[in-house]
């Protein structure tokens, strides 16, 4: 049964193919079947991403670590005024530039729906959580094991659940880039129950795809959430929720 957009047959096959051939893990980021849900963010909403960061230079002065998400899985990447970066990539940086503003080192850190792993590697150039768990379907988990793994980044207590295996859980923070939103309102029922409100902050980048409407999460998400535009804004209807 569907449990998300992505949950689409075609997207989780191209990521367990990744995870077991070499080749295709080479340059997965730029393989069609996988650009259609990732790695598409244009050239120009990488520069605005940019320019939403730029002034933290907790951050920018971090530049040339954050360039390691870009060197496996060869993705397209530009040449900008400040350095050569994927799109994507800048979409990460911007994502840790607003929640550099908590503490992440030693933090209990949930992910649902985490790609290849992307914002996982380039949080952790800048801080070092206690632990970091990711929610996902479980072809993309494989992915996400090998990208990780790849990254020499399991130096922390780093795990796995799909919404088969999921337990309750708690954390210090829950992150959501456009997944949760993507997910049908059933399978966001289960994330709200046994994950969110169990989450002592939240950082939701919402398109209004499935499930429940962002106005509709704001309610039922027991927390005292706050919703804010996008930005920079990359669809009419996408807004940031936060606790």
């Amino acid at each position: 049964m569907k449990t998300s957009t992505s949950d689409n047959s075609v997207y989780p096959q191209l990521c367990k193919l990744a995870a077991e051939d070499v080749n295709v893990f080479t340059s997965f980021k730029t393989a069609t079947e996988y650009t259609d849900i990732l790695e598409h963010v244009t050239v120009e909403e990488g520069l605005q991403y940019y320019n939403h960061f730029k002034h933290n230079t907790n951050i920018t002065s971090r530049l040339s670590e954050f360039i390691i998400n870009d060197s496996i899985g060869s993705p397209n990447v530009h040449n900008y005024e400040f350095g050569e970066f994927s799109p994507t990539t800048l979409r990460y940086i911007k994502v840790l530039s607003d929640l550099s503003q908590l503490k992440l080192d030693d933090k209990d850190i949930i992910e649902i729906g985490a790609g290849y792993g992307g914002q996982y590697v380039v949080l952790r150039q800048y801080a070092t959580p206690k632990s970091y768990t990711i929610i996902d379907l479980p072809d993309v988990i494989e992915l996400q094991k090998k990208y990780i793994e790849a990254n020499n980044l399991y130096d922390i207590d780093v795990n796995f659940y799909s919404i088969e295996t999921l337990p309750e859980l708690s954390g210090d923070l829950l992150i959501s880039n456009y997944a949760l939103s993507e997910c049908v309102a059933r399978v966001q029922d289960i994330y709200i129950e046994k994950v969110i409100n169990n989450c002592k902050r939240g950082y939701i980048l919402h398109n209004n795809f499935e499930g429940y409407s962002h106005d509709t999460l704001k309610q039922i998400i027991k927390h005292d959430v706050k919703k804010f535009k996008e930005m920079p804004s990359t669809g009419p209807d996408n807004v940031l929720l936060t606790w």
